[in-house]
């Protein structure tokens, strides 16, 4: 089936590791976490096995500037973390109030999961 999808998927990235592969569903839309721990979930879902190993594999402040302008902007516009929602809710409660502050601590967060879980647990 095709779709329509509310972000620019198309062309698709010459490196298909580079894809990211949002929860879409018709009747919702695109998935915005509410959590912290959705979006780590919602992360290692919607990114290639690949990314995910080349992320593990550099130190967290390696990994935190090279998706400041990729991954990090797509999380904060997609995500909207410029707004108010559960998920910016929850950031704030933890005193993150800048939208570059919440997509940073959410990678920094999905960074440290990704060391404390190996893809052969």
């Amino acid at each position: 089936m095709n779709m329509d999808l509310p972000i620019e998927v198309t062309p698709a990235p010459a490196d298909p590791k580079t894809q990211i592969n949002p929860t879409y569903s018709p009747e919702t839309g695109l998935f915005v976490p509410s959590s912290i721990e959705e979006a780590i979930a919602e992360l290692e879902k919607m990114l290639h096995p690949e990314f995910i190993e080349d992320a593990r594999a550099m130190s967290q402040l390696e990994f935190l500037n090279s998706q400041h302008f990729s991954l990090a902007m797509w999380i904060r516009n997609e995500w909207t973390l410029w707004g108010i929602n559960p998920l910016t809710q929850s950031l704030r409660i933890q005193g993150i109030t800048h939208p570059d502050e919440m997509s940073s601590f959410l990678l920094g967060q999905f960074w440290q999961h990704l060391q404390q879980h190996s893809t052969d647990d």
